[in-house]
């Protein structure tokens, strides 16, 4: 009869598995922001070294760069939210 008692119940242990496969996704988000602004900011300044050299195309580089990957930037905070 004790042995009934001594189990976790199976809301705890699915829980657990939740926030174990929810850690990886977590830092996989946040590695995935991070690389996004650096892409980001790199487009702007490359994008402001271009206009201030006069060279076109280093400009327009910069600005597809930046423009994606602003794209990407609202892509995850929209998943981010996830309804909340």
């Amino acid at each position: 009869m004790m042995g009934a008692y001594s189990t976790s119940p199976l809301g705890a242990v699915a829980q657990q598995v939740d926030t174990a496969v929810e850690r990886p996704r977590r830092v996989t988000a946040s590695l995935a922001r991070a690389i996004a602004w650096l892409i980001f900011v790199g487009g702007l300044v490359g994008a402001g070294l271009g206009i201030a050299g006069l060279h076109v195309e280093i400009a327009v580089a910069g600005l597809i760069l930046a423009c994606t990957a602003g794209l990407v930037l609202l892509k995850l905070r929209a998943d981010g939210s996830g309804g909340h």
